[in-house]
């Protein structure tokens, strides 16, 4: 029967265990490199793909991204409209009727009689690819750093 024997293997486990538990700071590092991407993208797909007759370019103005937050899977990063509009509010309604979050949903799915202009998924998923490239940057740096 075979046998097997490794020589090195106890110097390196401590930085395999140092991998698979990833500090918070590297998370928060990738998360924010991969929005640095995906925020400025929906900006100038807002501006491109909303534009016409009606269009004031507050949406894209209003797309921000969050601080880094721990959810139930983890951590992440929101990027959505904030704030809300004072233009077109129509009588009896109140200013938060008229979200930016409101508007940029009814022109991402559409609604009866506007068709669907759906730039948030054209801009993450043409800027996907970079995004990720981003991010792998940020984790390989430190898995260079343990020496791996």
């Amino acid at each position: 029967m075979g046998r097997l024997t490794t020589i090195g293997l106890d110097e390196i486990i401590p930085d395999w265990q140092a991998l698979a538990e990833l500090p918070d700071k590297v998370i928060d590092d990738m998360l924010t490199a991969k929005a640095d991407v995906i925020e400025k993208a929906q900006k100038q797909s807002a501006d491109k793909m909303l534009s016409g007759k009606y269009a004031t370019g507050k949406t894209g103005l209003s797309i921000k991204r969050t601080k880094s937050k721990r959810t139930a899977d983890g951590r992440a990063i929101f990027i959505e409209p904030h704030g809300g509009r004072s233009d077109n509010v129509r009588k009896g309604y109140r200013k938060s009727h008229r979200l930016n979050a409101t508007v940029a949903f009814v022109n991402e799915f559409g609604k009866r009689g506007q068709p669907a202009r759906p730039f948030t998924l054209a801009a993450n998923t043409a800027a996907g690819d970079e995004a990720t490239a981003k991010a792998e940057k940020v984790y390989n740096a430190y898995v260079d750093s343990k020496n791996l």
